[in-house]
């Protein structure tokens, strides 16, 4: 009877340690995977912001927002990849290079903005014996500009123009944002609004460091049990397996 007992003893522990072996096999393909995934992840999410064009959307506040996903990638590997970057990312990238020197670049940007009026017939507020006056006041212009010498005309006298004040007022609101994409790890858009509808963002690149990421600035509790298992995982296998095998040992040892 104990022989029997001793031999299923041994039968179990066998099982105990081939089942460690291959809990220890699928961890270690695990991490392997992951680490495969985060990296094919990293570079769709880089093209993805190469190749992407500025969106333009009107906020509540019914100011016009252009926005674009931001580049993600280390300083060495942009400029392995150089050849493919725009001139406005060439530049992006030497200005970073140029603060990195003094300091830790979190995030930054360069935007390009041009201010068009396509139309504008002032009304005429003042007509004097030799000039004329405009002025306005409006949300997107200011102004008060003066022609002068206008009459009596004059062979001998050219007629004259006085912008007194012109002004284009206008506030930026300038914001880095997750994109709401679980299954593409929530890459960072960046998006600039203007309140003055003569401006207009034509252009947008901007840059976060690579290991910027949304679990990492607002975990939950998963993300943070995550990240614990993962700083720990060599010493929580190490007691599993300690743990397990100590067990199989036991029982093949007992009689």
């Amino acid at each position: 009877m104990d022989t029997m007992n001793n031999f299923w003893k041994k039968i179990f522990a066998i099982i105990i340690l081939i089942i460690i072996i291959l809990c220890s096999i699928i961890y270690f393909q695990h991490l392997k995977i992951d680490k495969a995934n985060e990296k094919y992840q990293t570079e769709v999410n880089l093209k993805n912001a190469l190749l992407d064009s500025i969106h333009y959307y009107q906020n509540k506040e019914k100011e016009w927002v252009a926005e674009r996903l931001t580049i993600q990638e280390s300083i060495k590997n942009l400029e392995q990849i150089n050849g493919l970057l725009t001139t406005s990312q060439k530049e992006l990238l030497m200005r970073i290079k140029e603060v990195q020197k003094k300091d830790d670049i979190i995030v930054a940007a360069l935007i390009e903005t041009n201010v068009k009026i396509d139309k504008l017939k002032p009304p005429i507020v003042v007509v004097n014996d030799s000039s004329v006056i405009f002025t306005d006041s409006t949300k997107n212009l200011k102004y008060d500009i003066e022609i002068g010498h206008v009459k009596p005309i004059s062979v001998g006298i050219l007629p004259t123009l006085t912008f007194s004040d012109f002004q284009l007022p206008n506030k930026q609101f300038i914001e880095f944002h997750w994109k709401n994409e679980r299954k593409k790890g929530y890459p960072i858009a960046f998006s600039v609004s203007n309140s003055n509808d003569y401006f207009k963002t034509t252009n947008i690149d901007s840059y976060a460091i690579p290991n910027l990421k949304r679990k990492d600035i607002n975990p939950n509790a998963w993300d943070r049990f995550t990240k614990w298992s993962k700083n720990n995982n060599k010493i929580i296998l190490s007691v599993g397996i300690g743990a397990v095998g100590g067990i199989a040992a036991f029982l093949l040892l007992s009689k």
